[in-house]
């Protein structure tokens, strides 16, 4: 429940990374057991260093939003990490290309 609150109010927010990211998508929102981490996992075509470091600089904002979505008392922190498995993906089609 709260990954997909998490989705709903950062998804939104995708969609004004820098034009040089390419697409941005959520690929994953992983709660930690203890609700204190939701780490969002990012894929961009383009820059995903930059696609994250946007994010990261919208944290407050990000926060903020949740906590009104959530309305409860300790919010889960925000954390942004690149998709490990896009790169992947794209090293196996270029082995195979």
């Amino acid at each position: 429940m709260i990954g997909s609150v998490v989705r709903e109010v950062v998804a939104p927010l995708l969609r004004e990374c820098p034009p040089a990211c390419g697409i941005v998508s959520l690929t994953e929102v992983e709660v930690s057991a203890d609700l204190s981490y939701a780490t969002c996992l990012i894929s961009a075509l383009a820059v995903p260093d930059q696609a994250v470091a946007f994010l990261v600089s919208r944290l407050r904002d990000l926060h903020t939003a949740l906590g009104r979505a959530l309305q409860i008392h300790r919010v889960p922190k925000i954390r942004f990490r690149i998709d490990p498995r896009s790169e992947r993906g794209a090293r196996i089609d270029k082995l195979l290309g």
